[in-house]
């Protein structure tokens, strides 16, 4: 037999009814604020910054900085100093210098030359087509828009170019909408690519400049301005060593050197910047040399 349910009283439905209104309140209790934008952004932040000092606490705290390394750019002129007095600094972290003679020293695999005023770097072709924004970068950097990469790292051209007596151009970055401004020229440079040609096996001997293509021009650039411009120093570290960034064809105050002969951004324009020169540069992977001399006396743009 089933069983039938049976209709509420009256008394029974009014006592399970609830009513709204602040009747149904309980004594003693306190009706939460709801979570505003305001509170729920404060509280997001408060958690993310707690975040943040976790991972902070937990990570294993950086080695010591080799006594050695610069920091500054007048550590880099006490080294200059130091290796030019034939006292080269030993300490862990100091960029290796050797002393071969009165006039030549080694710093890392760069060729110092003080009595023919040059640097002779090692590298390699690295891009034998495509749009560029540098003419040289180290190994990690932006090799995908590089005609060369240098066998070296960037400190050590600064330091060599501080040996060969070479001034900084200085520049005013103040509106970086427009290009900066010259406030000090410094000494120009000009670089030689010297290699062994793999088709003819002959050794070659050209303006760095051969093998770029200039966007505007249709052709390879006449010898262009290259300027010791310097890298800056970010938390005691020498910025181009991080970046890699060292022979700059665009407005880059990381790179070691650069030139007041732009051409533009290639990207910024289908006139502006360089491209590999495809007619003139060898195959990818050819081992050369950049030959960095120093024009006049190192200290203002020759006449």
């Amino acid at each position: 037999m089933l069983f039938r349910s049976q209709p509420a009283s009256a008394e029974s439905a009014s006592a399970g009814s609830v009513k709204s209104g602040p009747s149904t309140a309980l004594p003693g209790v306190v009706k939460a604020a709801p979570i505003t934008k305001a509170i729920s952004t404060r509280l997001q932040k408060r958690r993310k910054k707690k975040r943040l000092e976790d991972i902070k606490r937990d990570m294993p705290k950086p080695p010591p900085r080799p006594a050695g390394e610069p920091t500054s750019p007048e550590d880099l002129q006490k080294l200059s100093d130091a290796a030019a007095g034939g006292n080269p600094v030993k300490k862990p972290g100091a960029p290796p210098i050797v002393r071969i003679s009165d006039t030549q020293l080694r710093v890392g695999r760069m060729l110092v030359d003080r009595e023919k005023r040059r640097l002779e770097v090692p590298i390699r072709v690295n891009m034998i087509q495509g749009i560029l924004e540098y003419y040289g970068v180290s190994s990690n950097g932006k090799l995908h828009e590089s005609v060369i990469e240098m066998g070296i790292e960037p400190s050590h051209l600064h330091l060599g170019l501080i040996l060969l007596g070479v001034e900084q151009i200085v520049y005013d970055y103040g509106d970086y909408k427009k290009a900066p401004t010259v406030v000090k020229p410094g000494g120009r440079l000009k670089l030689t690519v010297k290699y062994v040609d793999p088709r003819s096996k002959k050794t070659r001997e050209h303006n760095a400049e051969d093998w770029l293509y200039n966007r505007k021009l249709k052709g390879s650039p006449k010898p262009l301005a290259w300027t010791f411009q310097g890298s800056t120093f970010w938390q005691n570290r020498y910025g181009a060593d991080m970046d890699r960034s060292v022979i700059t064809l665009i407005s880059d105050q990381i790179a070691v050197i650069g030139t007041t002969d732009g051409a533009g951004n290639p990207y910024q324009g289908e006139g502006l910047g360089f491209e590999v020169n495809e007619k003139t540069i060898p195959p990818k992977g050819t081992a050369a040399t950049l030959i960095i001399q120093v024009l006049g006396d190192g200290k203002t743009p020759p006449k």
